[in-house]
This record gives structure tokens, C-alpha cells and sequence, in this order.
């Protein structure tokens, strides 16, 4: 790697698909982008196969292989999904974990990285993008494969937030944005607020129906035209040899894409088992069809973000649509119809994601607290420790309490001054930590509070008669953030 090239990698760990992105600054100042999927530019499938000697297949061979390989392999797919289980497979006398099987995927994109470009990312940062709601113990286990994998996670940053920076020179005026991002797993739409430079998230719903469904679903149609016309041969799709179900699905995902900008698609096999040589040409009609109860859904699912929000559509500026199932055109057609130029197409859909984390991984911004977190003491008031705004890199606050009175306990009581339910409202035992005490009235109960690197809010009780060793801990996995843009940073994408 040139020293005279700075590097910044942005990475989209999807459910079915995963994108790096890397800008290279050189000494000029001139940035180039590089995207580094697979050899037809995609992103990479999110998935990895083992055999039972411990060999692995990952990205677009392990995915047009599905079938067969799932034949003669542990298949993972979907892993950001399974990423919190702790679930163990023995494969080959060795054992494997969430966290062994995701840092596969991170291997992969980093033996791309190395084939493009000529860099090796080990002990290299990236800012990975996650979706809102990833649970701590999530973040956690991705920071975890991906050091498998050599890399450092810097930071994380939510999905709409890296789409919506990705397009800030079309976005920049706007103050309510829709992000629809309809990929091969789940489809995810958040409405979020930009304001003076923060970005709130209002609120997100998520649909499980997507791409890999819909490629699914068109493979079993394909298949039935096929056997209506073949007389006598009657298999059903399922019990079609697994190579030729891998065909077809291959095929099916290449006629949607086509018939998202043609009238008409063909779909050519030579030997589809014992249907032999088969050929059909599919219609955009049929095709639309066969997905409008998909999109129907894909649209409610935008609706029912925008009436969460509390906004209704008049005040939705923008509607942004990334993943590469928001290329659907009988989709389009619908939304072009209803939204009409509130939608905005960025030019690579698929990779947006992943280049708004590189963009960040250059300009950083930083999360902020958007709630505030306080104990509730014994005369009623509210003693503060996270203020509403506070910065939550590096975020630390310690206080003393006095003992006065003979109690067994020390009892700590959690709240938010805002009313947040899932504090304020939830039962005694999620909100309270308990100390045992000595009851002497010196004794102090010292209370060290933090946030970690994965926006976990912790504290950590402690007697100062007790062994050093000894403490209790409450912890809040859910904190309420916004996320503050860069400043002057911003010029450099508006100038690029």
C-alpha cells in the first residue's frame, strides 16, 4: 500500500447481501471510490457453507450454490439474523461459533479488498453500518467476527443515517426523510428528522419479504409454465435435482433484474433435469403479477412508517429508496403513482449504505444521547446522570452516595426524565440495582457509570468497605441516540 494514499473503508454487513466501500485520498486531496463486491460488481451474498473437512465457501459461489451445497454442508445464511445466538456446530472436530461463522463473511470482503485494490485491511478501521434497534449483544459479536477477520470496527452507524449522509448534497435541504430500503432479506423503512446537522430517528418498521422470497417465488412459476407444457412429467419444484433448483434460481434473480427495465425477459436451460432443453420468455405483465401482493405489502410497510412517525405524508420531503429490490419497476410504477417526486433514486442503489459508512469513516460525526438517564432518590427528586445532548464517545460519570440509615441494602433506582417506557415502565427488576451494605453510617456506595463502544449504558456499584472485587452492575442496552454530522466536513461532499 502507497504512503502517500490514505484509505477509509465503509462496510454494509447485510442479512443477504454485504458491500465494502473504500475511499482512497492522495496527497492531491483527489478521492476515488472503489466498490469491492464480486466480479460483476455486486455486492457480495452474506452467506457461507462448510464441508465436513472444514472447508468454506463464501460469496457469490456459495450462493449460486446453494441448493447442492446445502446437500453436503452446514449452510449459514442470514447470519446477522443468528448473530446473538449461542448456538455452537461441530464441523470436521472443530467448533464453530455466530461469531467464527460471520468473520468468514468479513475474510471474504477482506480477500477482495486485497484483490482490488492491493490493500491489505488487517489492523485496518472501518465504520460498519447496523440496522436501528441491533442489539447491544449484536454489535458486540460483529465487533468480534470482524476481528477475526483482521478488521477493526471504529464505529458503528444506523443504515438510514449512512444512506441519508451518502446523499447529502440531494438531501441537505430536506428535513423529513423516508429511507426505504428494500434489500434481498428484510425490507426496512425509517422515517428520520435532519435538523441543524442531527439525525433523529422517528421511526422504523420492518418487513421480512424481499428479494431472495420474490427470487423464490418466480423460480416455482418459472417452473410450473415449464412442467404445464412438458406432458407427462409431473415434478414438483422441491424435488427437482438440486443443481437444477440452483439454476433456476440464478435464472429467476437475472429475469427479475431485467424485467425491471425490459417488457420481456428470457430464460434459457440446456438440461433442466428431466425437462431437458427448456426456454421460456417472460412478460413485465406476468412478472408484475406475480409480485404485486410483494409490493402491496413493500408500500403498507412505508405507510405505517410515515403514520408512526406522527407526521402524515404532507410533511415527508424526500422518500429514498436504496437496496436492490427497490428497483422493482411494477414497484416504482405504484410508488411514482402514489408519492410521486417525493422519491429519490440514488445511482447505485445497492452500494449506498456502504459508501455513506466510508464517507463517515473520512468525516466523522458522533452520537449523542437523546434521552436522559437518572436515579430516583429516596425524597422523589431526580438525580441526573446522562443529560439529553451529552457526546456518547468516551462518555463517563462518577458520584458518591452516603449511607444514612441502618439498611441492609442499598437500593438504586433508574428513570428517564423524559418518560422513555422502556425504563420508566418496565418492572422493578430492570430498573433497579441493589447493593448489599454494611449499614455503618461512613460507608460510602461509589457509582461508576459509562458508555461503551457498543452504546451500552452501564454502572458499576461499589462499597468502599467492600473488597475491591466486589460490585453490582446495571446495565441499559437500548439508549436513545441521535447522531450529529460533521461540520465543515460536510463541504468535502459537497464539493466532490
Amino acid at each position: 500500500m502507497r504512503s502517500n494514499i490514505k484509505y477509509y473503508f465503509g462496510i454494509d454487513f447485510g442479512t443477504t447481501n454485504s458491500a465494502l466501500v473504500t475511499y482512497a485520498i492522495n496527497e492531491t486531496g483527489q478521492i476515488f471510490i472503489k466498490k469491492c463486491g464480486d466480479d460483476e460488481e455486486r455486492p457480495i451474498p452474506s452467506v457461507v457453507a462448510i464441508d465436513n473437512k472444514g472447508n468454506v465457501f463464501t460469496g457469490r459461489e456459495a450462493w449460486n450454490k446453494k441448493m447442492q451445497l446445502r446437500e453436503s454442508c452446514e449452510y449459514f445464511s442470514s447470519i446477522k439474523t443468528i448473530l446473538d445466538s449461542e448456538k455452537e456446530y461441530k464441523i470436521n472436530g472443530k467448533i464453530w461459533t455466530t461469531v467464527d461463522i460471520a468473520g468468514e463473511v468479513f475474510k471474504h470482503l477482506k480477500s477482495i479488498v486485497k484483490d482490488r485494490i492491493d490493500v491489505d485491511m488487517t489492523g485496518k478501521e472501518a465504520f460498519v453500518s447496523i440496522p436501528i434497534g441491533f442489539s447491544a449483544n449484536k454489535r458486540s459479536k460483529l465487533r468480534q467476527a470482524a476481528a477475526k477477520a483482521g478488521i477493526i470496527i471504529k464505529s458503528f452507524v444506523s443504515e438510514p443515517t449512512a444512506a441519508f449522509f451518502a446523499n447529502y448534497k440531494e438531501l441537505k435541504s430536506s428535513s423529513i426523510v423516508a429511507i426505504f430500503d428494500w434489500g434481498g432479506g428484510t425490507l426496512d423503512v425509517s422515517i428520520i428528522e435532519h435538523s441543524n446537522g442531527k439525525i433523529f430517528e422517528l421511526a422504523t418498521v420492518g418487513l421480512s419479504i424481499a428479494g431472495d422470497q420474490i427470487d423464490k417465488k418466480i423460480a416455482e412459476r418459472i417452473h410450473a409454465k415449464i412442467a404445464r407444457k412438458k406432458k407427462g412429467i409431473d415434478i414438483a419444484f422441491s424435488d427437482m435435482p438440486l443443481s437444477a433448483q440452483d439454476f433456476m434460481n440464478v435464472y429467476s434473480e437475472q429475469a427479475k433484474i431485467n424485467l425491471s427495465y425490459d417488457d420481456e425477459a428470457e430464460i434459457s436451460i440446456n438440461q433442466y433435469g428431466d425437462y431437458g432443453i427448456c426456454r421460456e420468455t417472460l412478460s413485465y405483465d406476468w412478472f408484475s403479477e406475480i409480485i404485486e401482493s410483494e409490493v402491496n405489502q413493500a408500500i403498507n410497510c412505508l405507510d405505517k412508517a410515515i403514520e408512526q412517525s406522527g407526521l402524515g405524508l404532507a410533511n415527508i420531503d424526500r422518500i429514498v429508496m436504496i437496496g436492490g429490490s427497490s428497483n422493482l419497476r411494477p414497484l416504482i410504477d405504484k410508488m411514482e403513482e402514489k408519492y410521486g417526486d417525493k422519491l429519490f433514486f440514488p445511482e447505485e442503489t445497492m452500494w449506498n449504505v456502504g459508501q455513506g459508512a466510508a464517507m463517515l469513516a473520512i468525516s466523522p460525526g458522533d452520537y449523542h444521547s437523546n434521552q436522559s438517564i437518572g436515579l430516583v432518590l429516596s425524597d422523589g427528586n431526580y438525580y441526573e446522570l446522562l443529560k439529553r445532548g451529552d457526546l456518547i464517545k468516551n462518555w463517563k460519570h462518577k458520584c458518591n452516595f452516603g449511607v444514612v440509615d441502618t439498611s441492609e441494602q442499598a437500593r438504586f433506582v433508574f428513570a428517564c426524565k423524559e418518560g422513555i417506557n422502556d425504563i420508566n415502565f418496565s418492572v422493578e427488576d430492570f430498573k433497579t440495582l441493589v447493593l448489599p451494605n454494611y449499614k455503618f453510617l461512613q460507608e460510602q456506595i461509589v457509582l461508576d457509570a459509562e458508555i461503551d463502544s457498543d452504546m451500552i449504558f452501564r454502572v458499576k456499584a461499589k462499597s468502599n468497605m467492600q473488597p475491591k472485587n466486589y460490585s453490582r452492575v446495571w446495565q441499559y442496552e437500548k439508549l436513545k441516540c441521535y447522531y450529529q454530522l460533521p461540520g465543515s466536513d460536510l463541504n468535502l461532499w459537497l464539493a466532490t
